[in-house]
């Protein structure tokens, strides 16, 4: 599992100020019912980010989110945005 406290060895970037610096913005995520996701808050002291599902931006795709915020490991919510 990715500790995104520690800053990386390899490019001395730090994974929690770039979480924290893309939070209202929106990321592909595997685990949303429309393939969409935005971040509305990180908690680092937990590791947890709260998203909440929006439509697809796709007119093929799920246009219709499930309600409510769902809670994602913050590494899965980094690699959806950064990788």
């Amino acid at each position: 599992m990715i500790d995104l406290k520690i800053q990386d060895q390899f490019d001395g970037s730090n994974k929690v100020e770039e979480l924290k610096a893309v939070v209202g913005q929106t990321f592909s995520d595997n685990f949303s019912s429309t393939g969409r996701s935005k971040l509305v808050s990180y908690n680092p002291a937990l590791g947890y980010c709260a998203v909440e599902e929006v439509a697809s931006e796709y007119k093929c795709g799920n246009q219709n989110p499930k309600p409510g915020l769902h809670s994602r490991d913050a590494w899965f919510v980094w690699n959806g945005f950064f990788y």
